[in-house]
C-alpha cells in the first residue's frame, strides 16, 4: 500500500506540473499574439510562396494527394475521434523554398526571410504556426544584427517538439525534399539539429546520408544564412503524406547496415510498454496469453536500435499495440494489418496514417476521451476478449486494404 501511495504522488505531480506547463504556454502564447500584432509582422505562408515565385526560388516535387479515410475493422469499438477523422482529405502540393540572405532566431530556429518576414514552413505546416512563435525569438529578430554569424547554404530540423513522433513526421519525411533540392542545385545544405541529438536522432541521419557529426547543434540564438533550404513540412495536422513516407521508408531501407543471418523478427508483433509512466497496459500478461498462441512476441522499442526498428516493421505483418510514439514505425511497414488500444487519452493521427497506407486499422478502448487531459498518463486496461474476437476478424479477411489516393 505505501508503494501504491507513492506511485500515485508522483504520476499526480507529473500530470500536476505537466497542466501547470500547459498554463504558462498558453499564457505565452497570447503575448506572442499581442506582439505579432503590435509589430506587424508578416507571415509568408506556403500558398503566398507557390503563388509568388518571384522573390525566392521554389522548388515544387509532388503534387497534391487526395487520402480517403474509410471505416476500421467491423469489431473496433465505436471511438468518437476515430469516427470524426473519417472522410477525405487534400494535402497541399510539396515543394522546396530556397530564401535568400535570410535568418534563423530563437530557440525554435523561426526563418525570417530578408524583408523580415516569418517563413511559415520553418515552423509548422499548417496555417496556425503564430501559436509555435516564442515571443522571445520576435524581440530578437527586432535587435540590430551586428557581429551574428553567418553561413553559407543550411537546413534547419530545430524543431518545437524533439520527441520521436514529431522527429519522424516533422523532419525525416521532408528529407525528400531535401534530396530534390540536391539533385537541382548540386548542394547538399548542412543540418541544423537541435543540441545533444539522442543517440537514435544521430543513427536515422546515419541512415539518411547526413553525418550528424557535421550537422550544427543549434544554440538558441540568432545566424544569417545565405541561402536558407525550406523544405516544405509534409503533415497537415494528424494527415500524413503517404508518398512522404514511401520516400522515407526506401531510402531507410536502402541504407540499412548488413547484420548477422540469426537476426530474425516475427511478423506478428506486440509492443509492450512497461517502463513508461502511462499508457502501458495493467493487464499485459493476460493480452499476451491471447495473442502468443497467434504467433504474437512482444518486443520493446527502446531496446532496438532505429536499424532494427526499421528491419522489424518493414517485414511485420500484424501489429496489436498501445497509442503511443512507437507506432510512428509503421511509415516502415509495407503491408500491415493493426490493432491501436486506447486508454484514457490519445489522438487518431495513427488510425489517419494507416488507412493513408492502405493498411488494415482496428482499434479497441472504450475510454477514450481527447479531453480527458487528467487521465493522460494512466495505465489501460484491454478487454482480451474484444481483442481476440477482432484479431480472428482481422486475420480472417480477405486481401489487403488498398489506399485511395489521388495526385493532381
Amino acid at each position: 500500500m505505501i508503494f501504491s501511495t507513492h506511485l500515485l504522488k508522483k504520476n499526480f505531480l507529473v500530470v500536476s506540473r505537466r497542466a501547470l506547463g500547459g498554463t504558462v504556454r498558453r499564457i505565452f502564447q497570447k503575448w506572442t499574439f499581442s506582439l505579432i500584432s503590435k509589430f506587424k509582422l508578416k507571415v509568408v505562408t506556403r500558398k503566398e510562396l507557390l503563388a509568388d515565385r518571384t522573390k525566392d526560388r521554389v522548388f515544387p516535387f509532388s503534387d497534391r494527394e487526395t487520402i480517403i479515410l474509410g471505416k476500421p475493422s467491423q469489431s473496433s469499438d465505436d471511438i468518437k475521434a476515430i469516427a470524426s477523422t473519417i472522410g477525405t482529405y487534400i494535402l497541399n502540393e510539396s515543394f522546396v523554398h530556397e530564401a535568400v540572405d535570410a535568418e534563423l532566431v530563437g530557440s525554435t530556429a523561426v526563418g525570417f526571410d530578408r524583408e523580415g518576414s516569418i517563413i511559415s514552413e520553418t515552423i509548422t505546416g499548417n496555417p496556425d504556426c503564430r501559436k509555435y512563435i516564442p515571443a522571445q525569438t520576435l524581440i530578437s529578430q527586432k535587435l540590430p544584427n551586428w557581429g551574428v554569424s553567418q553561413l553559407d547554404t543550411v537546413c534547419s530540423l530545430v524543431n518545437w517538439n524533439s520527441g520521436y513522433f514529431h522527429w519522424i513526421v516533422d523532419c525525416l519525411i521532408r528529407f525528400e525534399g531535401l534530396a530534390h533540392y540536391e539533385a537541382q542545385t548540386g548542394i547538399k545544405p548542412t543540418l541544423i539539429i537541435n543540441p545533444n541529438p539522442a543517440k537514435w536522432k544521430q543513427e536515422s541521419l546515419r541512415l539518411l546520408g547526413y553525418d550528424p557529426d557535421n550537422c550544427i547543434q543549434w544554440n538558441g540564438g540568432r545566424i544569417k544564412a545565405k541561402k536558407l533550404v525550406v523544405p516544405s513540412f509534409r503533415r497537415e495536422y494528424n494527415i500524413i503524406s503517404p508518398q512522404a513516407c514511401q520516400w522515407l521508408r526506401q531510402r531507410m531501407l536502402s541504407n540499412l547496415p548488413a547484420v548477422s543471418s540469426n537476426l530474425a523478427f516475427s511478423p506478428r508483433i506486440f509492443i509492450s510498454r512497461p517502463k513508461t509512466t502511462g499508457r502501458h497496459i495493467i493487464n499485459e500478461d493476460d493480452v499476451l496469453k491471447v495473442l502468443a498462441p497467434l504467433g504474437f512476441v512482444a518486443y520493446k522499442m527502446e531496446e532496438l536500435s532505429i536499424a532494427d526498428q526499421v528491419r522489424l516493421f518493414s517485414q511485420a505483418e500484424f501489429i496489436v499495440a498501445p497509442h503511443g510514439a512507437g507506432l510512428t514505425n509503421i511509415v516502415f511497414a509495407q503491408n500491415l494489418r493493426l490493432i491501436e488500444l486506447f486508454g484514457s487519452f490519445g489522438n487518431s493521427c495513427f488510425f489517419a496514417l494507416a488507412q493513408a497506407l492502405g493498411f488494415r486499422y482496428g482499434c479497441l478502448g472504450v475510454d477514450f476521451n481527447p479531453k480527458n487531459k487528467s487521465g493522460k498518463y494512466q495505465g489501460m486496461m484491454v478487454n482480451v476478449v474484444k481483442l481476440q474476437a477482432l484479431v480472428e476478424e482481422m486475420l480472417s479477411a480477405s486481401g489487403d486494404r488498398q489506399p485511395v489516393i489521388t495526385t493532381y
